[in-house]
């Protein structure tokens, strides 16, 4: 068993692994859905508290189950349930709205932070602090990436007043500086949370 932060949750180890891991999984796409609502309504990418929750949770249960949580948390949107961030809050269709490219960097940061959790980076503040920064780019590139290409192709004011490149600096300005106050407090909470909630664990 790797020594991850939600391996010596005591309530949790009461079930089988597999159970455990399910309970795991279904818990965490609940906080996803939560968290996405919890948002500052900034056009076109709304400000949430999902990728506090999405690097924190990554942290304390490692690459596979953070993987999978939020793979299922995406699942539920497309099929209707409404988890995600702004109106519709649900469908196939909102992967490919302004959000899309940042909910793909989610997936891809979940497993990435996972992984250096298991590698022990997330019992120490500076390795923590590295693994959320670098897990926080891996969002916001697929996130800037796509939101550019929205841009140019897809808004319904700008599409046919901008080129791709002029997308791109619209993305930047609306998709990376909206978030310059906020993010640094979401990575420094995010990089305290876990090696913070290690510390009381060894104590006991």
């Amino acid at each position: 068993m790797q020594n991850l932060l939600i391996n010596n949750i005591v309530f949790l180890n009461r079930f089988d692994s597999i159970l455990k891991n399910l309970l795991i999984i279904f818990i965490g796409s609940i906080l996803y859905a939560l968290s996405a609502r919890i948002a500052i309504p900034i056009p076109p990418v709304p400000v949430t508290l999902q990728t506090l929750v999405l690097l924190t949770f990554s942290m304390a249960v490692g690459s596979r189950l953070a993987f999978l949580t939020f793979a299922l948390y995406i699942f539920e949107g497309i099929i209707g349930i409404p988890v995600f961030a702004k109106p519709p809050f649900s469908g196939f269709y909102y992967l490919l709205g302004p959000s899309g490219g940042y909910l793909l960097g989610m997936l891809i940061a979940s497993y990435f932070v996972g992984y250096l959790a298991e590698k022990n980076y997330d019992k120490n503040f500076i390795k923590s602090l590295i693994t959320i920064f670098i897990g926080t780019i891996i969002i916001f590139v697929p996130g800037l990436i796509w939101l550019g290409f929205w841009f140019d192709q897809y808004h319904p004011e700008l599409s046919q007043q901008i080129n791709l490149s002029e997308g791109y600096n619209y993305a930047f300005k609306y998709g990376l500086l909206v978030f310059k106050f906020t993010e640094p407090v979401k990575i420094a909470l995010a990089a305290c949370i876990t090696p913070l909630i290690w510390h009381f664990v060894k104590k006991k």
